[in-house]
């Protein structure tokens, strides 16, 4: 991870937990964390970005509107919304804030701006948070692959023709969980089959996922999940189709279209594993 990255995260991280927030990181920089860093794969095709997202949890917006200014104070810049930060010219930090008094009826509704974001997924991924040492000295905590997965199936949803690279991060987790040397989980799913077809190894990722995002979404997020899932009837699914224009590949689409299809099958018989 770029060094202007790791300085801005160190005083960002400083500044919440000197207030007594609880703060996960999320978005595309956790796949780059988690299997490009941790496993010492980079450039294996993570999705590299010097864009950071996180979750804090706060009391009431008055309580964000504090955080804030301690961290404009630190030498960051406003962004164009409130919850954008800029470090430098190059590293940008979005900083959700979350919490039962911010909520209405699933959504955080930001005053005086109109914007209104899905909050379905954000307690999950605090929840789950795990501390990862990313860089020396500097331990931060970081959602889950499966908590990832939830939240990027919701920001999917709730802009479909905007977020098209949320589905992109989706497949990449699904082909890279669970596959780190040692790693066993996969090989132990060779006598499960999935619409009459064994299940591989290459599905295997896709359907683990399932199964733990089954067991860790509240009964709104998991709702939320099997809308998404519902909405790739075929391999002429809206979703593959943007998934194969984000690929731009030239050639084996309809292969290609065959093999997405699958692994959201997977995924869905994983989900339907669970009792929930």
């Amino acid at each position: 991870m770029d060094h202007k990255v790791i300085d801005a995260l160190r005083i960002f991280a400083r500044i919440l937990r000197q207030e007594g927030h609880r703060f996960v990181l999320i978005g595309a920089s956790v796949p780059q964390l988690i299997f490009d860093i941790r496993e010492g794969a980079i450039g294996s095709g993570g999705r590299e970005t010097e864009d950071v997202d996180a979750v804090a949890e706060v009391k009431s917006w008055n309580d964000f509107d504090r955080l804030r200014e301690r961290i404009l104070q630190a030498g960051f810049r406003q962004g164009r919304v409130a919850h954008e930060f800029f470090f430098g010219d190059e590293v940008r930090i979005d900083l959700i804030p979350f919490g039962p008094a911010l909520i209405e009826q699933g959504r955080l509704s930001w005053p005086g701006s109109g914007t209104i974001m899905n909050s379905c997924g954000l307690a999950e991924a605090l929840d789950c948070a795990r501390d990862e040492e990313i860089a020396d000295r500097l331990t931060l905590p970081v959602v889950t692959i499966p908590g990832l997965v939830l939240t990027k199936i919701i920001a999917y949803l709730d802009r479909p023709e905007e977020r098209a690279r949320d589905l992109i991060d989706i497949l990449y987790c699904f082909q890279r969980y669970e596959t780190k040397p040692g790693a066993s989980r996969r090989f132990n799913l060779a006598d499960i089959q999935v619409d009459d077809k064994p299940l591989s190894y290459e599905d295997a990722g896709a359907y683990l996922i399932g199964i733990e995002i089954a067991a860790l979404a509240k009964p709104n997020s998991l709702a939320a999940v099997r809308q998404f899932v519902q909405r790739i009837s075929d391999e002429f699914a809206r979703p593959i189709g943007q998934i194969l224009a984000q690929e731009r590949r030239l050639v084996d689409n309809e292969q290609r279209r065959g093999m997405l299809y699958r692994l959201f099958q997977v995924f869905c018989a994983g989900i339907n594993q669970s009792p929930n």
